[in-house]
This record gives structure tokens, sequence and C-alpha cells, in this order.
């Protein structure tokens, strides 16, 4: 079987040094594409050699809710030089108001941006969305549909509000939250949502999933090489086979990601 990590940090400090082996073990696993994110301008660069060094990473430049105050004077142009320059899609991009100290303006300010340069560009989109559910349906509905396409990472919406993003030409990405015993909503929107628009990550190195293999894996750090295992388990609670979830998020991962490829 084949398959697509949608969303990935590959760049990260925690885990850079590991890249070879880290991709070696993807490999194996049947991964034959994963999608690493820039956060901020800093890891611009590094994204870029990643892709440049590993045929099987898809590069995406943007910059998250978190790092707004990294932003340089020129940070919007910075990034559609970047995209210009390589085949790439943008993000990791969106809205995150968990923090009450978020600058909410800021913030649908410089997602609006990524979202003209992906549709200027017509590149797909990675976007992160937290407590901002009505504020992004909001953008979405004065934007219109995305050219492009684009996933919702990690999601962590409701059931019918996967069912509302389809519309606007966004695929949803599961995550190993998807794995914990506890997710019910997650499991809801899981079963909900279309076959020909669901996707799964692992948000390396970020959000290790559940397993219950016997294996001890307090405090390890997530990879791709987790993606099988968090199919065959969103498999499970979907009541769906493990080769056919497998072959829909392989295929839809493609679909959407096809001009970086």
């Amino acid at each position: 079987m084949k398959f697509i990590d949608v969303h990935t940090h590959l760049h990260d400090r925690r885990i850079v040094d590991g890249i070879p082996g880290i991709i070696k073990r993807a490999q194996g696993a049947g991964l034959k594409k994963m999608v690493s994110c820039a956060t901020m301008e800093e890891n611009f660069r590094a994204t870029y050699d990643l892709a440049e060094e590993y045929e099987s990473v898809l590069p995406c430049f943007g910059v998250h809710p978190w790092f707004l105050d990294t932003l340089s004077r020129d940070w919007e142009r910075n990034l559609g030089a970047w995209l210009e320059k390589v085949p790439s899609g943008v993000g990791e991009t969106g809205l995150d108001f968990m923090g009450r100290g978020a600058d909410r303006d800021l913030q649908i300010e410089v997602f609006t941006a990524h979202l003209a340069l992906a549709r200027d560009l017509d590149r797909p989109i990675n976007i992160h969305i937290r407590k901002a559910w009505d504020v992004f349906i909001h953008i979405l509905k004065a934007h219109g549909p995305l050219g492009a396409g684009g996933l919702v990472h990690s999601y962590s919406g409701s059931a019918d509000l996967a069912k509302v993003l389809e519309r606007y030409n966004l695929y949803i990405s599961f995550s190993g939250s998807v794995t914990r015993h506890n997710a019910k909503k997650t499991i809801r929107a899981l079963n909900a949502v279309d076959l020909d628009r669901i996707l799964f990550e692992t948000d390396t190195p970020d959000i290790f999933p559940t397993l219950d293999d016997g294996n001890d894996y307090a405090g390890r750090l997530n990879e791709p090489l987790f993606v099988p295992e968090i199919v065959r388990i969103a498999a499970d609670r979907r009541g769906i086979g493990f080769e056919k979830l497998a072959g829909h998020g392989y295929i839809n991962g493609l679909n959407l990601f096809k001009p970086l490829i």
C-alpha cells in the first residue's frame, strides 16, 4: 500500500538531525510523499533544502498563527518569492484563537494574505484552525471555493462543519488525534467526511498516536512512519477496510498536491 503524510514539520530542530533515518523508515512503511510545512520565514530555507535533498518531500511555505511576532516588514513579498521560485504549497497558515492574548485581527490579515497567494499562484493550502471556526467560515464565504484546493490539518471541528468545508474544495485531514480512546468528536467527524475528501497526517514531530501494540512510546517524537497505523485505527473506527481507506487517502493526497509533484 501507498501513503502520503500531508502535514509534517521535518525542519523541526528536535528531529532535523535524524532526517535520513526518518525518511528511510517512512519509505519502508510505504510513504511515497511527505508534505513538510514551514512555520515562519526563518525556516523557509530549511524547508526548501529538505525538498531539494529528498524527492519524497513536498514543501509548503507559510507563517503559522503562533509565530506572527516573527514577521518581517517584507514577509508577504518574501513568501511570494519562495512560492514563485519553488513548486510548493502555501502554509502552514490559519487561525488559532485558543489563547486569550491572540491578536485576532493580525491573524485574519495574515491568513487572508496567504489565501490570496494560494489563489493567485494556483497552489494548495495547508490550514490550521483552532477555536476560530465561525471566523474561518466567514472568510471562506467571502473568498469562495479554493481553486487549487486545500486541507484543514488535524481536524478538530464538528461532523456537520466538515461537510460544509468540503463545499469550499477543502479536504479534511486526520492526525494521531483520531487514535485517542476518548476522541468521540473527532471520530464522528471521521465518519462524516466524504471518502473523496479524507486525508491523513502525523504533524511530525507532534501528536504521537495512541498505539495499543504493547510498546512503550513514552516521550517519543512522531514521524511519518506512523501514518499507516493512524489509517489502520481510523479504518477500524469508521468500519471500513484498511486497504480501501488507505487507497482513498493516497489518491486524495495525490489529487491535492499534484502541482508540487
